[in-house]
């Protein structure tokens, strides 16, 4: 693209692409079931900008199962389930699947579209996935621009789409 004024300000293969997670895991394995992470707000790509969001979607269940492990944040953080919408026809809440997301150690069932506000310092994880009959778009928001999260006793940032201890 060119060098409009508010360009910089636009997220998109054809302006500033997206920052995508690494093919691997934090284990080497390759990632599947799933498209690659893909961050659309962060401190790296606005430097100004408060949230940090990131989505990916998810067509099998991933080889890694549970997906995330346990880990709190020190910032509130909202964590989507939104399943494909097929048309006029078709309902926004349909079942997608099924998963467990637990909320300090309690697990709570997600099979239709679903929002869930973890506040500061509130354990949270793992998601265990039971079944993915349609794709669904995972999504997170965490409010503070940098991902940050405290995981088996680690301080842990994701940098340029990979998790690296920092603490």
């Amino acid at each position: 693209m060119g060098n409009r004024k508010w360009e910089h300000l636009i997220i998109s293969p054809d302006y500033i692409p997206p920052v995508m997670d690494d093919v691997r895991d934090d284990k080497g394995d390759i990632k599947t079931g799933r498209t690659l992470g893909q961050t659309y707000s962060s401190s790296d790509l606005f430097p100004d900008c408060k949230v940090n969001m990131s989505l990916s979607w998810f067509y099998e269940i991933p080889n890694k199962n549970p997906y995330v492990d346990e880990h709190v944040h020190d910032v509130d953080e909202l964590v989507f389930f939104m399943p494909n919408y097929n048309g006029v026809e078709d309902d926004i809440n349909a079942v997608w699947g099924e998963a467990d997301f637990y909320i300090d150690g309690e697990p709570y069932t997600i099979t239709k579209n679903t929002c869930i506000y973890c506040p500061a310092g509130v354990k949270h994880c793992p998601i265990v996935y039971k079944k993915i009959i349609r794709p669904h778009c995972f999504m997170t928001i965490l409010l503070t621009s940098e991902y940050v999260r405290e995981q088996a006793g680690k301080i842990v940032k994701n940098i340029g789409g990979k998790f690296i201890e920092v603490g």
